[in-house]
């Protein structure tokens, strides 16, 4: 019996043992998965996006904003178009992108109205991005019928603006006056700051209806953006494939059913920095740029990432300065990855778009290619870990906001040195 009894025992000890070392093998295991909330900031440092705010914001939109589902036997109470006819009517590419957001503001606080593009000045907007769902802005064929039928049954009933001015926006009462003077379509292509408008007590119902009164200005454009110019057009997406992995891996996500990101993707293993100069930088800016993207490159190292880095300029002399200052100072155990658009693409001057005619359609492919290498520059900037360039540049600060990530910026010290500092404002 005390035989049987101390084998018993033996076997419990057994037991015993071989339980917690198999709940401390289980443990082990567990605790060597990657956490993903802490891989996404480990991935990233310089990240500013609130994704819970911008998705409540974009599905507040999605689901508030119907007017552009006007079906062809109706018509809406108001058409707000982003109109760009005319040579010199709507400045550069950036500076299009800023009153776009306004004009669709305009229309999203507007009870019903819908809203347009009606660009060929000297491009076609959808040549180069599509929206993100089709009724969130109205197509080509749409606001050319709305259009051709205002001018043959009332041509009083469209009103053509040059400029809708801060003061305009954040004081009249639109809806009354517009009512009031038959107004059923409304072409404007330089629009102010839509900061103006939000000030407008007229349009605070439907500012809170979607939650804009939360934003920051860089968030507002965020929602513009993921909108209207986030998704590029199949043209667009054929030319960027080589940058492909640069912008994240792939062209385009659902800013609101956001699918978990694959734990080896180059969003986790990459740190991918933008820089973006203007064509009168100095070599002592373009050094103090390239330190600044050394050190940032430096600290993805240390974290185990791979470090790229994107150099856009309107000169190919100006990235190749970059690239050899970058280089010089970048570790040589540890390669910096520098990239920049082919140079089979034309470089044009930053005011060149806002300088050029209309577009003869017989020429559609020529100019498409002529303007492709800055706006594929400005859409991979928008995708970038960490974007540096100059303060000012309207360039840099939309492709910043679309991108919600810090952004450095190179200043004069007191001691006239060359720094980068945090930009803190971006409109």
């Amino acid at each position: 019996m005390r035989s049987k009894g101390w084998i018993l025992t033996i076997i419990f000890v057994f037991f015993l043992y071989f339980s917690f070392s198999s709940l401390n093998s289980i443990a082990r295991s567990r605790s060597r998965r990657p956490n993903n909330d802490i891989v996404i900031q480990r991935n990233n440092p310089y990240r500013q996006l609130n994704n819970t705010l911008l998705a409540s914001v974009l599905a507040h939109i999605q689901s508030g904003y119907v007017s552009n589902r006007t079906p062809d036997f109706d018509t809406p109470p108001l058409l707000v178009l982003y109109s760009c006819r005319k040579p010199n009517q709507c400045g550069t590419f950036e500076e299009r992108l800023l009153s776009m957001t306004t004009a669709y503001l305009f229309a999203l606080l507007w009870d019903g109205a819908a809203f347009g593009i009606d660009m060929d000045a000297p491009v076609k907007f959808d040549w180069y991005y599509q929206t993100t769902l089709g009724y969130m802005s109205m197509n080509e064929g749409q606001v050319n019928y709305y259009l051709d039928k205002a001018e043959k049954n009332d041509p009083s009933s469209i009103l053509d603006l040059d400029t809708m001015s801060a003061q305009e926006l954040e004081s009249t009462n639109f809806m009354t006056q517009y009512r009031n003077d038959n107004v059923r379509i409304l072409r404007c292509g330089q629009w102010e700051n839509w900061k103006a408008l939000f000030n407008n007590p007229s349009v605070w119902r439907y500012r809170d209806k979607y939650q804009l009164e939360k934003l920051t200005q860089s968030q507002v454009f965020y929602i513009v953006h993921q909108i209207l110019f986030r998704k590029p057009s199949d043209w667009l997406v054929s030319h960027l494939g080589p940058y492909r992995d640069l912008m994240g891996g792939e062209m385009y996500r659902d800013p609101i059913q956001r699918r978990p990101i694959p734990y080896d993707s180059v969003i986790h293993r990459w740190m991918r920095v933008g820089i973006h100069m203007p064509s009168d930088s100095t070599q002592v800016e373009l050094d103090c740029v390239a330190s600044k993207a050394a050190m940032a490159c430096r600290s993805a190292q240390i974290m185990g990432k791979e470090c790229h880095v994107f150099l856009s300029a309107p000169s190919q002399g100006i990235i190749q300065d970059l690239q050899k200052s970058i280089q010089k100072r970048s570790q040589k155990e540890r390669r910096t990855i520098i990239h920049a658009v082919s140079e089979s693409y034309e470089f044009t001057p930053a005011t060149a778009m806002a300088e050029a005619d209309v577009v003869d359609p017989s020429d559609e492919q020529r100019v498409k290619l002529v303007y492709a290498r800055e706006i594929m520059d400005w859409t991979i900037l928008s995708r970038m870990d960490y974007l540096i360039g100059s303060h000012g540049d309207s360039f840099l600060k939309t492709a910043s906001a679309a991108a919600q990530v810090e952004t450095g910026v190179f200043e004069y010290n007191k001691d006239g040195e060359c720094e980068v500092v945090k930009m803190k404002d971006w409109f």
